[in-house]
């Protein structure tokens, strides 16, 4: 099985960030991206990368938390819309058993 890369970026509203991230995703091959403070425009982000389906909250006001995932893979997860709100974005997997992935506005900690 071939592993799987997961990236997380603050890009603070930056639409250069989101770019970077574009580049950085294409030559990386992240499968994943967690994002906090997406560069958005009229509520909705935008400079997303072309191969990802964006999982984010949709509102009159920008969202602060996303979920890219590869479109190659997007469809083995589920938008778990009953928890989302503008600060946070939840997916689980559609397998058996789920696995949960947040994006949280703050960064991830691992022990």
């Amino acid at each position: 099985m071939e592993p799987i890369t997961i990236a997380q970026i603050n890009t603070h509203h930056c639409k250069a960030a989101m770019a970077q991230l574009a580049l950085y995703s294409q030559e990386n091959k992240v499968y994943i991206a967690l994002m906090q403070e997406p560069y958005c425009y009229n509520g909705e982000p935008r400079c997303i990368p072309p191969d990802y389906s964006v999982f984010h909250t949709t509102s009159n006001r920008n969202s602060r938390a996303l979920i890219l995932i590869n479109k190659d893979t997007a469809h083995n997860f589920i938008f778990l819309y009953q928890y989302y709100n503008q600060d946070n974005t939840i997916v689980a997997t559609a397998t058996n058993p789920p696995f949960t992935l947040p994006a949280p506005t703050s960064p991830l900690r691992f022990s």
